[in-house]
């Protein structure tokens, strides 16, 4: 599942793109993965690409005959979703073979929407499992948790978060009710460089230990942005361009199950936690 540094990726590298694009249709493959009417976005304008957590939305403009019509175009990847953006959306081929097609031209059998400009161009959000979905709103759709990168995700937050519940220190990293775009990823990865076990009780943890995952979750973010992001052993995250992002080659203790830590050597383990899989150093992560 594209995470913070992922989607921030995406929304980086399409908005050179799409800003001043005017949408001259949508083709809605999979009546599931799109919501709303496509009446309200075709003809209008995007002025601006922005990201909300793990949600990347599009500001449009569209005129009608009294004024300004205004909406958003909302899209979260889910699990497996995937955007690729063409200069000719008639003919679009890439590089690289896309994750889950087995080739490199567009649309693909997981292609669920595209969205076509009045200059040829066009973006194709593909979703091998249908989880992912694109909604049309008159606001954006922004998660209720305070995201990672706001000036409000202080560590005074993070303290108050942790000190408030007995909950699992993990599962809370990932609560996008509370804080928004850390997914397993980066949750793993902040905790070993905190040197916290993903099943300590959030209410356990010092006020050292707090600031020291406050800068960690700050880091393992940031890297990931700096590295385009991860495209993990699925290689289900791609770029709109279908390259891969680089940070999986920095992963720290996710997805290194059987392989000795980075610290001390010791055997990384994975167990399943809330359903979803955790890794860590038993010697260095207490």
């Amino acid at each position: 599942m594209p995470e913070l540094p992922e989607v921030e990726t995406i929304k980086r590298l399409l908005k050179p793109n799409l800003i001043g694009k005017i949408i001259s249709e949508v083709e809605i493959l999979s009546p599931k993965n799109f919501v709303g009417k496509k009446s309200d976005v075709i003809g209008a304008k995007i002025t601006s690409v922005d990201r909300y957590g793990k949600v990347l939305v599009f500001r449009l403009e569209k005129l009608d005959k009294l004024d300004k019509l205004y909406n958003f175009l909302n899209i979260h990847f889910k699990l497996s979703g995937q955007i690729l953006f063409s200069k000719n959306v008639d003919k679009a081929i890439f590089k690289n073979t896309i994750p889950f097609t087995k080739g490199n031209k567009m649309p693909a059998n997981t292609t669920r929407v595209i969205v076509e400009f009045t200059d040829g161009s066009g973006i194709f959000f593909n979703d091998l499992r249908k989880f992912g979905w694109i909604k049309v709103s008159e606001q954006p759709l922004k998660p209720k948790g305070i995201d990672v990168l706001d000036k409000k995700f202080t560590v005074k937050f993070l303290t108050d978060l942790t000190d408030s519940t007995k909950r699992p220190i993990k599962p809370v990293l990932m609560d996008q009710d509370l804080i928004t775009g850390i997914g397993n990823i980066y949750a793993n990865d902040s905790l070993f460089l905190a040197k916290i076990h993903p099943q300590r009780l959030s209410n356990s943890l010092t006020e050292n230990e707090v600031t020291l995952l406050y800068k960690t979750i700050k880091q393992t973010i940031n890297e990931g942005i700096k590295d385009l992001g991860s495209s993990g052993a699925d290689e289900a995250f791609i770029l709109p361009d279908g390259s891969r992002g680089g940070h999986q080659r920095n992963f720290l203790v996710y997805q290194r199950e059987k392989q000795p830590c980075l610290n001390c050597k010791t055997i990384i383990k994975r167990i399943k936690h809330n359903g979803r899989s955790s890794f860590f150093c038993q010697n260095c992560q207490k």
